[in-house]
């Protein structure tokens, strides 16, 4: 927890009181909707402390902090010195080291020894498995029983995922293995796990290390498979095979890791993307969505609406950091940055509340108010790839015809206070009058005025 926040920290600046500790703890618990939706709307500036006491956790926002955020590396760091601490000497240490957490030098030479996965050929071959894995689907179905749309996203994304990332059939062992690995991310969002950091059987962090261990050794067995084989289209031959000008190439461990900070930044994200998408679609019965231009309009819109990822990674302060006039932001405090709140910008979005796909038509939005994806050098690697699953995956949906929606109902919940998710299902069916039952409600119309 040291690590994480410093409770000596202070910043001079209008924000929540509270005893420093319990807010930090409260903040992990609560992180997204705590700061969005108790502190900020309370304290004016480009810079709002959020656990209260202190200055360990910084909001900013506003286009010229989202910018220094994105563009200025050498201030604000990735977590490569490590929330997730690991113990060293193991083969599975660098788990949690990927071009997600990188800086510099390292950021570089590993973004383009990955590049290859998101090159022209490797999107052809994804289209192809998008393609086949919706035949599978329940949407495809002429008509069927109910079903949850956001579960079924998530099998919808998994299963593209063991296919196109690790080059596997989605069968019961595979699966299991994406199951594994989905626990290892949602372990990792668990302050008890770093509470104590003792390897003893019967602590959250001894068993989390065993989860990674499981995962690593699974994850070694499959990359030294792929090592031996010819190449093929999938992500992980691709990275098993692919060599720099010097001959330089990803190690086994190197790989493990980055093969889950693919999983985890591209496995809910993207199915809950599709999920508010098709929610959007469903809740506005007479939008006509024809041709690519109006899909692309339309996931846009309800990414801007709807963030998924509603508050971002958190990067270390590495110097005393003043922005816009506010007040100094201390050394080693942790900064956010919030789509939730940048896509909300009326100067930069009017009506900011609104579903309106046709804004898109003549919208060109700074690149620091729209940020389903990051920006700049540090945009999401898997962003084409996320994009691409999204757009292919709601095009099949729509054309064979417009499920029924069930639910009105429906809660924007923000899970292990990174990914929104719908809080209750969200029943849909296929074959069945495509009209909504009624207006949504819930607290996804916080976000989303209908009227």
């Amino acid at each position: 927890m040291a690590k994480m926040f410093d409770t000596a920290l202070r910043v001079d600046a209008a924000g929540p009181g509270g005893i420093p500790v319990l807010n930090n703890l409260r903040f992990l618990r609560h992180s997204a909707w705590y700061a969005l939706d108790r502190i900020a709307p309370k304290f004016p500036g480009p810079v709002v402390p959020l656990t209260g006491g202190n200055g360990s956790v910084v909001l900013l926002r506003g286009e010229e902090a989202v910018r220094r955020y994105f563009t200025d590396n050498d201030t604000f760091h990735r977590l490569s010195d490590g929330i997730f601490t690991l113990p060293e000497g193991r083969p599975w240490s660098r788990m949690f080291d990927a071009v997600l957490t990188f800086n510099g030098e390292r950021h570089r030479r590993a973004r383009k020894l990955l590049m290859p996965v998101v090159h022209k050929s490797a999107m052809e071959h994804y289209a192809v498995v998008f393609a086949d894995t919706f035949k599978r689907t329940r949407f495809a179905a002429s008509e069927g029983e109910p079903f949850d749309m956001a579960a079924e996203f998530l099998d919808v994304t998994r299963a593209n995922m063991l296919t196109c990332l690790l080059g596997l059939e989605p069968d019961e062992e595979n699966v299991a293995l994406a199951h594994a690995v989905h626990r290892l991310l949602q372990a990792t969002l668990n302050p008890m796990v770093f509470m104590y950091q003792k390897e003893r059987d019967w602590t959250p962090y001894g068993k989390w290390t065993r989860q990674v261990a499981g995962v690593y050794d699974r994850l070694a067995e499959i990359i030294e498979r792929k090592r031996a084989e010819e190449p093929r289209p999938d992500a992980l031959s691709i990275l098993c095979h692919t060599t720099d000008e010097s001959g330089d190439s990803l190690t086994t461990p190197e790989i493990a890791g980055e093969l889950h900070g693919l999983f985890a930044a591209g496995f809910e994200t993207t199915a809950m993307s599709m999920t508010w998408a098709l929610l959007t679609i469903l809740g506005t019965p007479d939008l006509e969505v024809s041709g690519e231009e109006q899909l692309d309009a339309v996931v846009r819109e309800s990414q801007r609406l709807i963030p998924t990822v509603p508050l971002s990674l958190p990067r270390r302060v590495t110097r005393e950091v003043e922005i816009d006039g506010s007040p100094p932001i201390p050394r080693g405090a942790l900064a956010f940055t919030a789509p939730l709140l940048e896509h909300r910008d009326p100067v930069a979005f009017p009506d900011p509340g609104a579903f309106l796909p046709s804004r898109w038509t003549d919208a060109r939005p700074s690149p620091y108010a729209f940020l389903p994806f990051g920006v700049g050098p540090r945009r999401c690697l898997g962003a084409s790839f996320a994009d691409l699953q999204i757009r292919t995956t709601l095009a099949l949906i729509l054309a064979s015809g417009r499920p029924q929606m069930l639910t009105t109902e429906v809660d924007y919940h923000i899970k292990s206070g990174a990914t929104a998710f719908p809080r209750k299902p969200v029943m849909v069916r296929t074959g069945g009058n495509a009209s909504a039952p009624g207006p949504i409600t819930g607290t996804v119309t916080k976000l989303w005025n209908q009227s």
